[in-house]
């Protein structure tokens, strides 16, 4: 049903002629459906689980950007073939694994809640905020791969080194809250 042109049930924005929730596929028009008193607040805050939704996507695709550019500076900074490249890029493909592990487990949390809880949302938030630390190493990474393109002493790989082994701090510390 379609409170203040939202979906009670997920809260997707919805058209005054749709009949079903192009997001959750809930029907919309049934009399059985029409919100009541309570669901105007449960409608108020399951829109609030497609705000953390939208976040994740956010994260989601801002990952996804900051690994490719790591992945073309690692290919630079260390040709393939390079004990120093595999290294590297085991450290990215087991960030990437974390990161999507932690941004499904949000989803699901998301997808399975049929109500609003406050406990679900603060678990949310604690996802969001692992995501963002791994987008923030990633992007880290990013940086100090392309100071380091422009330098090329000694001292700059071991400055990377010390930005995996962070990277590695951060997985290691998720392995720990699990």
């Amino acid at each position: 049903m379609a409170k203040d042109n939202f979906c009670i049930y997920c809260g997707f924005k919805l058209f005054p002629e749709d009949h079903f929730c192009p997001n959750c596929g809930a029907k919309l028009d049934d009399d059985k459906e029409k919100p009541n008193k309570s669901s105007k607040y449960e409608s108020s805050k399951s829109y609030d689980y497609q705000f953390y939704k939208n976040q994740i996507d956010k994260l989601e695709e801002t990952y996804e950007t900051k690994e490719k550019k790591v992945l073309e500076l690692l290919e630079k900074k260390f040709p393939q073939g390079q004990m120093s490249y595999y290294r590297f890029r085991e450290e990215v493909d087991i960030c990437r694994v974390n990161f999507y592990k932690e941004a499904e487990t949000a989803l699901n949390m998301i997808n399975l809640s049929d109500e609003y809880s406050d406990k679900v949302i603060k678990e949310i938030k604690n996802k969001i905020k692992t995501l963002e630390s791994i987008v923030s190493k990633i992007n880290e990474l990013q940086s100090e791969l392309i100071i380091r393109l422009s330098n090329s002493d000694e001292d700059s790989d071991n400055e990377i080194d010390d930005l995996i082994n962070e990277m590695n701090e951060l997985i290691d510390s998720l392995k720990d809250y699990e």
